[in-house]
Order: structure tokens, then C-alpha cells, then sequence
């Protein structure tokens, strides 16, 4: 299995997942997945400079991931998820890819979501998503950092 983190984390590439997550999950890919920040080129260009050395790093959109993982492009790699919603988690399950587990690392507050933890906060379309991806037997878990202790996000939801 290719995927062997998926990270919902709203500001994707920053220096905590480059050096703190970076170092627990081993990866040797990085793949941002958003339909927008794809599109991005100035955006891309930034979050490539920051990537881990000797990894690689994907800023694809969600159907191009699909595509790829469904042609086997990263059966051979260890690839670690990143995502700014849920939303984008459960279009990749549907699309055919696996993932082990999901951590949440920030989804930033706003006048339609309510906050469930320091750094979390969700709308109820979210916490759908969150159940949904519960339903299929991934555990989804709040952790900031790699250090911190895993909260389940079934708790809040």
C-alpha cells in the first residue's frame, strides 16, 4: 500500500510537517492533493523548496491522484497524503485509494464551523465526511505533531 499517512492539515506544506513529520512517517513522497493549489503554480513553486531532501513531492488535483495510484505510479513508494478537508479524503476512497489512517493536524476556524480542539474546527458537512471515513474502518485521529497524543476524532464528533 502506497499510502501510508493521510494528513488533513489547512496550510499543507510548513515547516512542522517538514521537519516534524517529516522525520516519523519515513516518507519518500510527498503528495499535496487540492484542486486549487494545483492550479497554482507560484504556490507550487514554494511548497517545492520545502520539501524534505532526497523525497519527492506531487501538487496534483484529486482526479489526476486518483489516475495515478489507479496506474501504479507509487506502488513502490511511501507516500504521505496531504490535504487542506475531508472532503478530498473521501473522493480519493472512492476513487480506489487505500489509506491506512488519517491524522488532523489544523482546519482553521470560521463563522460556519465550531472549534472541537486547539486547532480544529469543523462544519457539519466535515463531520459527515469524518463519520464517513470512520465508516470505512480508517481511524481518524487529532494530532498536531507527532509527539502529541492521539485524540479520536469520534470523541467530538
Amino acid at each position: 500500500m502506497p499510502v501510508i499517512l493521510a494528513r488533513i492539515d489547512q496550510r499543507l506544506i510548513h515547516g512542522i510537517v517538514v521537519n516534524q513529520w517529516a522525520a516519523e512517517v519515513q516518507a519518500g513522497r510527498y503528495m499535496v492533493i487540492d484542486n486549487e493549489v494545483s492550479q497554482n503554480e507560484e504556490l507550487k513553486a514554494s511548497m517545492r523548496l520545502s520539501k524534505p531532501a532526497g523525497t519527492g513531492m506531487s501538487i496534483i488535483n484529486t482526479q489526476k491522484a486518483i489516475t495515478n495510484f489507479r496506474n501504479g505510479n507509487y506502488d513502490n513508494q511511501k507516500v504521505f497524503v496531504i490535504v487542506k478537508e475531508p472532503k478530498t479524503l473521501i473522493e480519493l476512497l472512492d476513487g480506489g485509494v487505500k489509506i491506512p489512517k488519517v491524522t488532523v493536524g489544523i482546519i482553521f476556524d470560521s463563522n460556519d464551523r465550531k472549534n472541537i480542539s486547539k486547532f480544529v474546527s469543523v462544519n457539519e458537512d466535515e463531520i459527515q465526511d469524518f463519520k464517513e471515513i470512520e465508516k470505512r474502518g480508517i481511524e481518524c485521529v487529532i494530532q498536531y505533531v507527532p509527539n502529541d497524543q492521539e485524540i479520536d476524532i469520534k470523541k467530538y464528533i
